[in-house]
């Protein structure tokens, strides 16, 4: 089913280009828009529109969409549209699943609405983790740490140890390398991108010839011989193109 989106902007001329794009996209059909925030966020939070995506505006008159973001992803997947690159991190924090710059045309649309489609639509073998926690050996003798699945954000080599960083920022010390980590957890929720990075498959917002980005604004760059591997799975499973 294509997503349903809904926009909020004070300017009549974004909502008219959103609903021509959604129109133009297998991805999407258009649900409405709203230039009154007050009135928008009663119909949303009263479940009157029900939207799988809602572009939201960050400068409107009197208030600030990165204030909206926090009640709205309950709602929806949060597309921040902006004029503006310096929001682009605090949105992403506050919950956002992607940010636009404007001016945009149809491609950067289709490209990020497809992002969110192929999220929503991948299959339950991917969607659904094999384990829903690991133990993994600490720093300190006999020392097991206990990791949620889908927490697990990336992991890093630092010297002879690796570093699990979680989707809330905290970062656990591992004592095993990249390559027994790797090993550990199961492929393809889990793989390496380069020599001294492993991701969570599940966090990857989008890739491009050079980097892959991550939820919350977090980017790598490929490993010549890790991508074509990375390309690969993502392909076999449906989850981004």
């Amino acid at each position: 089913m294509p997503l349903k989106c809904f926009v909020i902007d004070d300017i009549p001329a974004i909502i008219r280009l959103i609903k021509r794009f959604s129109e133009q996209s297998e991805f999407t059909t258009f649900l409405g828009g709203e230039t009154d925030v007050l009135k928008a966020m009663k119909l949303l939070l009263a479940g009157e529109i029900k939207p799988d995506v809602i572009f939201l505006d960050i400068e409107m008159p009197g208030v600030s969409g990165l204030d909206l973001i926090e009640p709205l992803s309950k709602i929806a997947d949060v597309i921040l549209i902006s004029g503006h690159k310096e929001f682009g991190q605090q949105a992403f924090e506050q919950g956002a699943t992607a940010y636009i710059y404007k001016p945009f045309d149809l491609a950067k649309f289709q490209e990020t609405v497809q992002r969110i489609f192929n999220k929503k639509n991948m299959p339950d073998t991917v969607k659904t983790a094999p384990a829903p926690f690991y133990y993994i050996p600490g720093d300190g003798r006999e020392v097991r740490i206990r990791l949620k699945s889908e927490e697990i954000w990336f992991a890093e080599t630092t010297g002879n140890f690796t570093v699990v960083k979680m989707i809330d920022n905290t970062s656990h010390i591992c004592n095993l390398t990249l390559t027994e980590l790797t090993e550990l957890l199961p492929s393809p929720h889990f793989i390496r991108i380069n020599r001294s990075t492993l991701i969570s498959l599940s966090k990857v917002e989008f890739y491009d010839a050079k980097d892959i980005h991550l939820e919350k604004g977090k980017v790598f760059t490929f490993g010549d011989s890790y991508r074509k591997e990375f390309i690969r799975l993502i392909r076999q499973y449906g989850m981004l193109h």
